[in-house]
């Protein structure tokens, strides 16, 4: 019976860890190198990420699109359009400058989850990336 109150005690505090304390996310492993996720739309997206450059391309089409980064802190990032290619012109001209705010929630094995918004939009869009390494 201690052994039961004892293993819920600990799941609680994990569970509360998890959710609140946002603090202690280790987003270290993710701000460079290589990743991939898949987008609402289907397909897959690889992202080549350095210091300074996110690149990501989508597989099922020649696209390509480069945005500068920003990191903020240890776990949000700003992303900068600053070119995209395999777009017609008209398109490019429209997109180029967007700039994407992104928040990690979630930190596990080899993936983490991020909310993503763009510009002043109250619009959240939430997404799984997950590391290539």
């Amino acid at each position: 019976m201690r052994l039961n109150i004892i293993s819920t005690l600990f799941a609680i505090v994990g569970f509360s860890a998890s959710i609140f304390g946002q603090d202690s996310l280790d987003c270290r492993d993710f701000k460079t190198g290589r990743f991939h996720y898949i987008p609402p739309n289907g397909g897959e997206v690889t992202i080549r990420r350095t210091k300074k450059k996110q690149i990501e391309r989508y597989n099922d089409e020649n696209q390509k699109f480069i945005f500068e980064i920003n990191w903020l802190d240890d776990c949000s990032y700003d992303l900068v359009l600053v070119n995209a290619k395999g777009l017609p012109k008209e398109k490019k001209k429209e997109i180029i400058g967007t700039q994407l705010h992104c928040r990690v929630v979630a930190v596990s094995l080899g993936h983490y989850e991020i909310e993503i918004s763009e510009g002043a939009s109250s619009k959240v869009e939430e997404l799984t990336i997950f590391s290539n390494r």
